[in-house]
């Protein structure tokens, strides 16, 4: 993420409205007061119950923000009916890149929290994606079936609000959340209150769920070490590398070219005077939640390129057969691991 001073953009403490253009829908940035300028912060996504919008919990959550000394970010849903319709995933991801275009965020402390089906949704984007959520705040969550924890580097640790007069307490969601999460091996803290019901918790239930999201980092990622074979691009984020074989069933590596950009960057085969790839890894995040991967060889021998994204160990592979002059590469869904 980028962290941009307050003071260089006069971002202003208080409440403000984000514009999501790739979605059309908005988000509610929350600064709290006091903030010193350009001093990074720990961001919190809250995500909306069903039936209500951003608006609606703004004195439910900024006390607790200004006590927990964070950011917050209350994105707005597709569907009035609650969350997962439409392109809410997007909506929440460009929602953080967005704030972190015009505050100074704590990249290690980006968390998520939410209330009833936004609860639910939190543990969707904070478990089945890799979204690098450092820890997991919900108030009256329903349950939702999560099969395995997605991220391969961290199980972001949870904390669960509920009030015993709430049919998700009672009626069986909190037992089944408990055994999934005791199954997938996450972390848990619970805070249960007699005599609360599905809309009404303590101030001190949001203070102290707040405080624990920015008690929490997520692990520093894995970031690509280049070399004479190995190209690094996206912020070092992603590690390419690439073999060939010749007519004469001669085999290599591919050559990176001291050359190139953040995010492009070129090999040579046989000859470092005579460049045989140009490839490209673009962020296109905001435009279709993916990494894009793009290539173009001048070259009919055999080769295969491999792009591993390092901060999921997922991998994608082009190959072209030995003879055929090489075709383009264009690869808009390469990586459906944004952000």
């Amino acid at each position: 993420m980028l962290a941009l001073s307050l003071s260089a953009l006069a971002v202003e403490p208080g409440w403000s409205e984000i514009e999501i253009p790739a979605t059309g829908s908005y988000a509610l940035l929350y600064i709290p007061d006091g903030t010193p300028p350009g001093q990074p912060l720990p961001a919190l996504v809250f995500l909306h119950g069903s039936g209500a919008s951003p608006e609606a919990y703004r004195r439910f959550v900024d006390f607790a923000a200004d006590a927990a000394g964070c950011l917050l970010v209350l994105p707005r849903s597709a569907s009035s009916q609650g969350w997962g319709t439409g392109q809410d995933q997007l909506t929440v991801g460009e929602a953080l890149r967005l704030t972190s275009e015009l505050v100074a965020v704590d990249p290690g402390r980006v968390a998520i929290s939410g209330h009833s089906s936004g609860g639910a949704y939190a543990y969707v984007l904070a478990y089945t994606t890799v979204s690098h959520y450092s820890a997991v705040f919900t108030l009256s969550a329903p349950f939702v079936y999560v099969p395995a924890v997605a991220d391969p580097n961290y199980a972001a640790p949870i904390r669960m609000y509920y009030g015993t007069d709430d049919p998700n307490y009672w009626g069986g969601s909190y037992d089944a959340l408990m055994a999934q999460w005791a199954r997938l091996g996450i972390e848990v803290e619970t805070d249960i209150r007699p005599g609360y019901s599905h809309n009404v918790w303590p101030d001190d239930a949001m203070e102290d769920g707040f405080r624990f999201l920015v008690a929490h980092a997520y692990p520093e990622l894995p970031s690509c070490q280049p070399s004479d074979t190995v190209m690094c691009l996206g912020g070092d984020r992603f590690a390419l590398a690439l073999t060939w074989r010749d007519f004469a069933d001669r085999a290599g590596s591919g050559h990176v070219v001291a050359v190139g950009s953040p995010d492009s960057g070129l090999f040579w085969f046989f000859d470092q005077a005579n460049w045989e790839m140009l490839v490209k890894v673009l962020d296109g995040c905001a435009v279709n939640g993916h990494y894009w991967v793009l290539a173009a060889a001048t070259t009919n021998v055999e080769y295969t390129l491999t792009v591993t994204d390092l901060h999921t160990d997922e991998q994608r592979q082009y190959s072209n057969p030995l003879g055929q002059s090489a075709a383009a590469i264009t690869d808009a869904d390469a990586f459906a691991t944004c952000p």
